[in-house]
């Protein structure tokens, strides 16, 4: 399996990336649930009023009942005389129906253009005179404005919670593309382990080879009593050791296949088992700019530091909002429209539209609190918490610094230890062999050839261990300068909805 085989199983079945492509797909919901602030709305009502009204005689008076003559009052009261012994019912039975569609703005101003239909059955418009119609339909239809001049004024103070809900979509991004150039990162390094441990196995395989050989050589010189017979339980009893040695170098294998695996293996795969056979090789150097060039590149695509500059706008557009609460309310309300009334609903429009009853009104609202504390004291937490995100990108900034020298001292550490397990390993085995030349000649021991056998396969396994750390060491400062997804090729497809990170088929 190739790295970049195992880089893409990790995108596509790593736990930790679905998660947090999930919290963009929620960030998103909310700034839609945000925009939807100024979407237009229906609103309608209707009621029914079943109403009778014992009148005083102000009210009595005011609905024609002082105006009537004895004759009328004897009838509606059923009295012989025009004397009333019982408060007058005013009744009415009324139908009140609107609809209208509002629209708020950004600038806060809000709109409703509506229209109200109410049809009048009461005991005065019964008799007529003084009622022209029974039942009565009066319409109103118009424009009102609603425009706050302080407190709620302008897009600053509307369209805050759209901008953070937004910033927070892009926060959530930030926040995936990290996890998703850390898993592919942590990939990498596992991989790089795994190809230790495979290739670490062959050391080992070699180095019972070698033993092996010894044994076989020793067995030949002890029936020729060139050698001691200890020479020979010696050279065998290496051979076991060494076999020991490649157990625990395949247990290692195995263990590192298994951690690797993690990053990418599903719940449904629980019953397969994966062997993975790594086909790529560890990279024999590491690409390194210099110190300045990779700060800059650090400081612009770190996604840490591109999330902390984020919660700025985001602490900023909160100040914002909360300067602008702590203003006192003082409402700008305008309103226009033509009333009609007429005995059906159709006529009562048609008169209204022929300009029978115009109204318009203007005028303010407004209201102060008379204690300042509260909102002041939000405007002053606002401002302290976009301060306390100013600090934290200068926190983040000489975070990234230190990690960058940390990462590239590492990577001159580990260079200087390839180095040397490279010129070790070249002398242990120059002198393994000329070790064994004297074990020929009869000079040298197998206990001595043994040792110098043993030191050449360990100098193997540092050397591909260092070799292995200057590999993730490259992973390290990619991910310090924020640069994995770019250098592996890695593609981000998004749209407003999801997002998902591709290998580049380059």
């Amino acid at each position: 399996m190739t790295l970049k085989q195992v880089v893409a199983l990790a995108l596509e079945n790593n736990h930790d990336i679905a998660v947090q492509n999930l919290n963009k797909v929620i960030e998103l919901e909310r700034a839609n649930i945000a925009r939807a602030t100024f979407d237009p709305k229906l609103e309608g009502a209707y009621a029914y009023q079943f109403i009778d009204t014992p009148q005083n005689a102000q009210d009595y008076v005011a609905t024609g009942g002082g105006a009537a003559t004895p004759e009328v009052i004897a009838s509606q009261t059923g009295l012989s005389t025009p004397f009333l012994t019982e408060p007058s019912i005013f009744e009415q039975r009324n139908h009140v129906a609107k609809l209208a569609v509002v629209q708020k703005v950004p600038w806060g101003t809000t709109l409703e253009l509506g229209s109200s239909l109410r049809v009048l059955d009461n005991t005065l418009n019964r008799n007529m005179p003084p009622g022209l119609f029974n039942p009565e339909y009066e319409t109103f239809s118009g424009l009102t404005l609603t425009q706050p001049l302080l407190k709620d004024f302008g897009s600053t103070a509307n369209l805050a919670e759209l901008r953070i809900a937004k910033s927070n979509m892009r926060v959530a991004d930030l926040e995936w593309r990290s996890r998703t150039a850390a898993t592919v990162g942590n990939a990498m390094k596992l991989y790089y382990d795994v190809i230790f441990t495979y290739e670490n196995m062959a050391v080992q395989r070699d180095s019972i080879e070698l033993a092996q050989k010894l044994y076989s050589d020793n067995k030949k010189r002890s029936e020729q009593g060139v050698i001691q017979p200890n020479d020979v339980l010696a050279a065998e009893a290496a051979v076991y050791e060494r076999k020991d040695g490649a157990l625990l170098a395949e247990t290692q294998y195995i263990e590192r296949q298994n951690t690797l695996q993690v990053l990418f293996k599903k719940g449904t795969d629980a019953a397969k088992s994966l062997r993975i056979r790594p086909a790529d090789r560890l990279k024999d150097s590491v690409e390194v700019s210099s110190r300045e060039e990779l700060l800059g590149k650090a400081s612009a695509a770190r996604y840490d530091i591109l999330q902390a500059m984020e919660i700025v706008d985001q602490r900023r557009h909160q100040t914002l909002l909360a300067e602008n609460q702590s203003r006192p309310r003082l409402d700008l309300i305008a309103s226009a429209g033509v009333h009609g009334l007429a005995g059906g609903t159709g006529r009562s429009y048609d008169r209204a539209l022929d300009g029978q009853g115009p109204e318009w009104t203007v005028g303010v609202t407004f209201s102060v609190p008379l204690g300042f504390k509260r909102n002041r004291s939000q405007a002053r937490l606002a401002a302290h918490q976009e301060t306390q995100a100013i600090i934290d990108v200068d926190r983040v900034k000489a975070q990234i610094s230190l990690e960058l020298d940390t990462v590239l001292s590492r990577i001159e550490m580990d260079r200087q230890r390839l180095v040397s397990a490279r010129k070790s390993r070249e002398v242990a085995f120059q002198t393994m062999e000329g070790e064994v030349k004297k074990l020929a000649e009869g000079v040298s021991t197998s206990y001595q050839v043994l040792q110098y056998q043993e030191e050449y396969s360990q100098t193997r396994s540092r050397e591909l261990a260092a070799l292995a750390d200057l590999n993730k060491d490259q992973v390290d400062l990619w991910l310090v300068t924020g640069q994995m997804l770019e250098k592996q090729g890695i593609v981000v497809e998004s749209d407003d909805k999801e997002a998902r990170a591709v290998p580049s088929q380059k």
